[in-house]
């Protein structure tokens, strides 16, 4: 098992030097060891690292969200919004901007939408993997047609906004640093004391009823979780699409499927990702800020099809 361990170590190496390399770009490239002024300090201090935080944080969560849904429903096209979770925090905060306007009520509208969410797919847990993803498929669409319908009754300062935070914007984001980071730690927590229920899972629910693993509460727990990640990511970030699928299936193909390195694999590859595409949204058209969900599609998509192509998907 040492192969794997070095392999989660050079990921966790590659998320560090991720976020060394999002403090130092943006409109101006600063050396985040030795600042050269005053003002860089400052920039650094109250500008750029809770930005690159909040961006791991974000990448972690959207990441280990999906590779608990992956294992739910036995699929590596799954992935965080499949479940209409993020369709319905989309609905909150759009409504919340038309109600209220500001980024504090597009958060909060986010978070309490994504909770609606959660409680419509629940009924949905015992029928099994494949309704529920059915289920959330089309619960989805509903969100995402409420939204449209939402857009469309919207003034052009509060659409304007409303855009923009649906492509995802981390610079706009009012949710705490520090919630952010201890949700994602026991995120993480509670994805490890699963791991061997999940690996079990994996082989088939037959299996791992078999094996004694309450596969039902199993379930439940999953998307509980899932959806709680979601929606704190979509609160803090809006809609920032690719992490959640490309993360976990690019883990699983570089270190394998035991979910005690999956997991934390996954929580780290999803935060080097986001930092590396937020620092991209901030440096490339500065000052002026691209969608950070443009440049996780930009910068992950060919790394996952470099990936695929070079190893078989859902490997032992």
């Amino acid at each position: 098992m040492r192969r794997p361990w070095l392999r989660l170590s050079i990921v966790a190496s590659i998320a560090a030097a991720s976020v060394m390399l999002g403090l130092a770009m943006g409109e101006r490239w600063l050396n985040p060891f030795e600042p050269v002024s005053d003002m860089d300090a400052v920039i650094l201090e109250s500008l750029r690292w809770p930005r690159v935080a909040n961006a791991a944080a974000v990448g972690a969560l959207l990441a280990m969200a999906g590779a608990w849904l992956q294992a739910l429903v036995g699929n590596p096209l799954a992935e965080p919004y499949v479940l209409g979770v993020a369709g319905s925090g989309s609905v909150g905060a759009i409504l919340a901007i038309g109600v209220a306007g500001g980024e504090i009520a597009a958060s909060t509208g986010a978070f309490v939408g994504a909770f609606v969410g959660t409680v419509a797919i629940l009924p949905f847990v015992r029928l099994g993997p494949t309704r529920l993803l059915l289920a959330g498929v089309v619960l989805a669409a509903l969100w995402g047609a409420l939204a449209a319908l939402a857009l469309s009754l919207l003034g052009d300062s509060e659409l304007r906004q409303a855009v923009q935070w649906m492509l995802g914007d981390l610079g706009a984001s009012q949710v705490p640093t520090w919630l952010l980071v201890a949700g994602g730690a026991a995120a993480l927590a509670f994805g490890l004391a699963l791991a061997r229920s999940l690996d079990r899972l994996a082989l088939g629910e037959t299996h791992a009823a078999t094996s004694g693993t309450p596969v039902g509460l199993l379930r439940l727990a999953l998307v509980l979780l899932a959806s709680a990640t979601t929606g704190l990511a979509v609160a803090a970030a809006g809609t920032v699409g690719f992490v959640g699928l490309i993360v976990p299936h690019a883990m699983r193909l570089l270190i394998g499927s035991p979910h005690r390195l999956l997991l934390p694999a996954s929580a780290l590859g999803g935060a080097a990702l986001l930092v590396l595409a937020d620092a991209g949204a901030r440096s490339v058209v500065a000052p002026a800020e691209l969608p950070v969900g443009v440049m996780t599609a930009l910068l992950g998509v060919p790394t996952f099809l470099w990936l695929l192509a070079r190893r078989t998907p859902w490997r032992s």
